[in-house]
C-alpha cells in the first residue's frame, strides 16, 4: 500500500545553534512525488534543514507545512 502523496513547506525558516545561525530565512516548497537533493560544503546547514523540515527540530522562525 502507497501512502498518499503530500506537500512540503518551509517558509521563512531561521535556525541557530548559541550565536551561530545555521539556516537564515530560508524558503522551500517540494510538491507531491518529488525527489530532492541537498548539496553543499561541511557546515552549511544541510542536516539542519533536513531534521528542521521532516520535524525533528523546531525552527526558531518561520513555519513548515506538511500537507497531506
Amino acid at each position: 500500500m502507497r501512502a498518499a502523496a503530500g506537500t512540503l513547506a518551509a517558509n521563512n525558516v531561521t535556525k541557530a545553534y548559541g550565536a551561530d545561525v545555521v539556516l537564515d530565512g530560508i524558503s522551500v516548497v517540494v510538491p507531491p512525488r518529488a525527489r530532492i537533493g541537498v548539496i553543499g560544503p561541511n557546515g552549511s546547514g544541510k542536516s539542519t534543514l533536513l531534521r528542521v523540515l521532516a520535524g525533528l527540530e523546531l525552527p526558531d522562525a518561520g513555519r513548515v507545512e506538511r500537507r497531506p
